[in-house]
């Protein structure tokens, strides 16, 4: 029996789960009692994807082990549940670009109402598609993980934003 090595891809989308269930983490100390126990259940289950990344070998072309994909999937749910934790809905991508590399998107615009804050989204969006040209082109996984940092900077910002115009 052959020992399973995780590829140099599945490490930087470990890598990647990792970074993202400390931002989880470090929002909770803001965040209130709601929206900070999303925040948890997101970090334990971004814990469960980079594990799996290390110690799954996936089953399916996209390189994605089976474990990985349910707690991904768990934790996009619960931050489309939750917008007010500034996890997007679709943030999984973040992680699984490591491995496919497809084009990262970013969220359609608020659609605000009440105060016209559309000028401050489409700025935001903006940047945030900058920085998905970054990370697409990060040289090292060092980078990727700073640019992430950045990245999930701006959707806090958003979520803050569209909380703003809810009222």
């Amino acid at each position: 029996m052959t020992a399973f090595e995780p590829t140099p891809q599945a490490r930087a989308a470990a890598a990647r789960a990792t970074v993202l269930a400390g931002i989880a983490r470090r929002r909770t100390l803001f965040a209130d009692a709601r929206n900070a126990w999303v925040l948890d259940l997101i970090a334990d289950l971004l814990d469960i994807a980079a594990l799996s990344f290390y110690e799954e070998e996936p089953t399916e072309a996209d390189g994605v082990p089976d474990d990985a994909w349910c707690a991904l999937v768990d934790a996009e749910v619960a931050a489309a549940d939750a917008p007010g934790t500034g996890f997007p809905a679709q943030f999984g991508q973040y992680i699984t670009h490591a491995l496919d590399h497809h084009p990262l998107t970013t969220s359609a615009t608020l659609g605000v109402t009440g105060c016209d804050l559309t000028d401050e989204d489409t700025q935001l969006a903006a940047a945030l598609d900058t920085l998905h040209g970054h990370l697409a082109r990060a040289a090292t996984e060092e980078v990727a993980q700073a640019l992430l940092e950045a990245l999930f900077a701006l959707h806090g910002k958003r979520a803050d934003l569209a909380q703003l115009a809810r009222g």
